[in-house]
């Protein structure tokens, strides 16, 4: 058993060693698998109605291009004539935001939190750059901007051929998987998929959903730039429980700029009830059935996310911390406490339960064996795409 743990402990070490060698390939790859958890349920759904995997991951982007063009066409009049009047306005706003910081310093004189004006340029910018450094400052941030658009075009060129591939992929992987094993391992596999892919597809419905309450809070309250703001807040919102807070930062600027302070108060109440809704009634209902991870949880996920990867370790903290649990919650049933396999399964199935965001969300739980890729039935008889009933454990 040491000798064991030591040599998987090496073999992680060097597996890591080569992944950070080539960890310019993740964003991309991070991207092209949300996009197949995404549209993946339309491809398969339309496969069993006969249209060819490839036709059907071209006319799920056909449909993901027209829900874009349509939204884009029904908010552009409101953000270009926001966008417009925040240009012309942003002198005005630059100005009072300077007065007000200046107010601010004057007010800290004297006591522990004294600061100047000249702090907060230091801290926010650095005036003794030298023109090279400028000039290396500007190609880092043009290479970023390229790697970006690079990941953009990338990202659905690889899932459009993942989507296609599908079957063929998962057939291959479960030939490296010994016999005895399979069955096993279609029940992890099962559980993870129906994890991520449920995250990711929750995710973006309650993102809408936080930016249109925002949106309508905002305009309520009569915040200028009402839409801009909720925009944002839902946005951010993708990354779980910090679209509010974004999106109240600027929307408290702009109310004690070009409204009134009691204006900046509204704006705090409604990102702060938009926050309460959100983790109390929206994403239990969408997210807490699929991910089955504890508000406290997903906030030190999400601090360790931030902390190890960025904005990119923020997006994927979640789902990580979900797959973390169902494969070491699995191994420790099965492997530690030695619980048949039977007797594993009902209960983390007992533990999972099903809802109606759940079925929605979870559009190809009916898929065949000989045809999805990603939901296989264990073994057995049954309704294609469900897993035969499990016997109940010997006393």
């Amino acid at each position: 058993m040491s000798w064991a743990a030591v040599g998987v402990a090496t073999l992680l070490a060097v597996v890591g060693i080569v992944l950070w060698t080539v960890r310019v390939i993740f964003p991309p790859l991070v991207l092209a698998g949300a996009i197949v958890f995404l549209l993946n349920p339309v491809v398969t759904g339309l496969q069993h109605r006969g249209v060819p995997r490839a036709a059907g991951a071209g006319i799920a982007y056909l449909g993901v291009i027209g829900l874009v063009v349509l939204a884009g066409a029904l908010v552009y009049p409101i953000a270009a004539d926001q966008a417009r009047e925040l240009g012309d306005d942003w002198p005005v706003i630059k100005m009072k935001a300077e007065n007000w910081i200046d107010d601010a310093v004057e007010t800290s004189q004297g006591t522990f939190l004294e600061f100047t004006r000249a702090d907060l340029e230091d801290a926010l910018g650095n005036k003794n750059t030298t023109f090279r450094q400028q000039l290396d400052q500007a190609r880092d941030l043009g290479l970023k901007i390229f790697h970006i658009l690079l990941i953009l075009l990338l990202a659905p060129i690889i899932a459009f051929y993942l989507l296609v591939d599908a079957p063929r992929v998962r057939e291959v992987i479960r030939s490296l998987v010994p016999p005895g094993a399979k069955a096993e391992v279609d029940h992890v596999a099962h559980r993870l998929n129906r994890a991520i892919g449920g995250f990711f597809r929750g995710q973006l419905v309650v993102a809408t959903i936080v930016g249109v309450m925002c949106s309508v809070g905002l305009l309520i309250i009569g915040l200028r730039f009402w839409f801009l703001v909720g925009m944002i807040a839902g946005l951010f919102n993708i990354v779980p429980l910090i679209g509010p807070w974004v999106g109240g930062v600027p929307g408290i600027v702009i109310a004690l700029t070009t409204g009134t302070p009691l204006q900046a108060v509204g704006v705090v109440v409604v990102m702060v009830t938009a926050q309460q809704i959100d983790n109390h009634f929206i994403t239990p209902q969408v997210m807490q059935r699929v991910v089955q991870l504890h508000p406290a949880a997903v906030i030190l996920a999400l601090l360790a996310g931030g902390s190890l990867g960025g904005f990119f370790g923020l997006l994927l903290a979640v789902p990580l911390a979900a797959v973390l649990k169902i494969i070491c919650g699995h191994v420790w049933r099965t492997h530690i406490l030695d619980e048949p396999f039977e007797q594993a399964v009902a209960e983390e199935e007992a533990a999972e339960g099903d809802g109606p965001i759940e079925d929605a969300v979870d559009l190809d739980r009916n898929a065949g064996q000989a045809t999805d890729p990603l939901r296989q039935p264990l073994s057995g008889p049954g309704p294609p795409g469900r897993r035969p009933p499990v016997p109940a454990p010997p006393p």
